[in-house]
């Protein structure tokens, strides 16, 4: 016991030796500081001259607090932290999108990064007849079973060990979560599937941490939410439901091959379920298949102004690159791209005001339930925007994420660390028009609670006389 230990103790040493001489955390927070106030959309309207005093106050903080810092994934918890000023889903850390060559060459560092612990037989027996915060658990989708261990250092009080995962990117003996006691809780970072640091907040409930639930306690049955990219099924000869996952535009031919596939279906069947539960958004043109069968009166969109800073116009061209991106769409950005670098550092017009006039109104289906939940954001948003106004649809659920004043994100690589930072180039005109929905999401017609199964409401509330 003594000498695996020490090994530990030497492993974790040189990872912070490795990470001392790659990357320094100041540094990089200082970078990262550059980039959202040259590039970020929101910025005018989130440090302005009575946030301005606050604003600098804060990033001061956080910059003397960084140069004590000696770990990547603390500094990134500690940048996230500094993020949260702006309150923005739209500005996050995450992987390179746009660079597979990047994106490899970061995962490959994440990888020798990844700190090991060993939990012994012993530990484990202990673990399973805990009543403390220790324990084992398993997480809401039942992907990762983790031990989570008393394991100090200066940055966290617990370490959540991978015991078991149906995610090959995580092994056993693999930290996915470090949490330190706070007042209300825990606080820390837990690992996404690309070992990205993700700041969270877990509540301490019985058996529960946040949405970590200890093995072998009784939980409420809830409705499994479907997380495919796109299925659907018949549910009676009135009602169709239909399933999307993602709006993202690898997913765009397979949302309009379904819909190919099943359009004697859509336009003989009166009803229709529309569940876009944990549809985080994508790209604008992947729901454009949806659009005949709820349109019924012309659709108001208010378009968005797009800030031409350099970085901007590079993170645009970077879409020309991609190969599920249409070209009709990049025909768009080129004009675009050209448009912005004759107004550099500017906001110029990325989309009119306009109405959506189609030629016809379909019959069926003759009414429509869209699902949602706070998982629902960005782009998804947007489509809820344009449905709300149709006379078939009613919206069930609950309150959407409320990420969508600030959008079209982008990515910039990090100066030094192995990760991207995603911002909004983007502001809607909603925002001057009083009309903003950021942190207050789109409110559901019907409101639902966890407790009930969704699709059967939504069904009972179609079909009822």
């Amino acid at each position: 016991m003594k000498k695996a230990f020490i090994s530990l103790i030497i492993l974790f040493l040189i990872h912070l030796n490795t990470y001392a001489q790659e990357c320094n955390c100041a540094e990089e927070f200082q970078y990262i500081k550059g980039k959202i106030e040259k590039n970020y959309s929101g910025f005018r309207d989130k440090v302005n001259p009575a946030t301005k005093i606050a604003y600098q106050k804060y990033s001061g903080q956080i910059l003397e607090r960084s140069k004590k810092i000696n770990s990547a994934p603390y500094c990134i918890n500690l940048i996230n932290e500094w993020i949260g000023f702006f309150k923005d889903g739209h500005i996050e850390v995450g992987r390179n999108r746009l660079s597979p060559e990047k994106h490899a060459a970061d995962q490959k560092r994440l990888v020798q990064q990844i700190e090991k612990v060993v939990i012994s037989d012993a530990d484990l027996s202990r673990l399973k007849n805990s009543k403390s915060i220790e324990g084992i658990y398993w997480d809401k989708d039942s992907i990762y079973k983790v031990a989570v261990i008393n394991n100090r250092n200066n940055e966290r009080d617990y370490a959540g060990v991978i015991l078991k995962s149906a995610n090959k990117t995580w092994q056993p003996g693999a930290v996915i979560l470090e949490l330190k006691t706070r007042k209300d809780g825990l606080a820390g970072i837990a690992y996404d599937k690309y070992y990205t640091p993700e700041s969270v907040s877990l509540k301490i409930g019985e058996n529960a941490l946040g949405e970590w639930q200890r093995e072998g306690a009784t939980q409420m049955k809830r409705e499994k939410i479907l997380n495919d990219d796109v299925s659907c099924k018949v549910l009676s000869p009135q009602t169709f439901y239909i399933q999307i996952g993602t709006f993202n535009q690898r997913n765009a031919k397979s949302i309009d091959s379904l819909l190919q596939a099943n359009s004697v279906l859509l336009k003989k069947t009166p009803n229709l379920i529309l569940d876009l539960r944990n549809n985080g958004g994508g790209a604008d043109f992947s729901y454009r298949g949806l659009i005949p069968y709820f349109y019924t009166n012309p659709i108001k969109t208010v378009g968005p102004d797009i800030l031409s800073s350099d970085d901007n116009i590079a993170g645009w061209a970077g879409l020309l690159k991609m190969n599920n991106i249409p070209e009709d769409q990049k025909v768009f950005i080129r004009e675009k791209i050209a448009a912005m670098e004759q107004h550099k550092n500017e906001f110029i017009d990325l989309g009119e005001d306009k109405d959506l006039v189609l030629d016809s109104v379909s019959v069926f289906p003759k009414k429509i339930v869209v699902l949602i939940n706070k998982g629902c954001g960005s782009t998804t948003e947007q489509f809820l925007l344009a449905a709300k106004q149709s006379k078939k649809v009613t919206i069930m659920g609950q309150n959407s994420a409320g990420v969508l004043d600030y959008a079209n994100v982008r990515d910039i690589p990090f100066s030094c660390m192995p990760y991207a930072l995603h911002y909004a180039t983007s502001r809607s005109r909603r925002v001057e028009m009083g009309q903003g929905i950021d942190n207050i999401g789109i409110t559901p017609d019907r409101v639902l609670t966890a407790v009930q199964n969704w699709v059967i409401a939504a069904q009972r509330f179609l079909e009822q006389k």
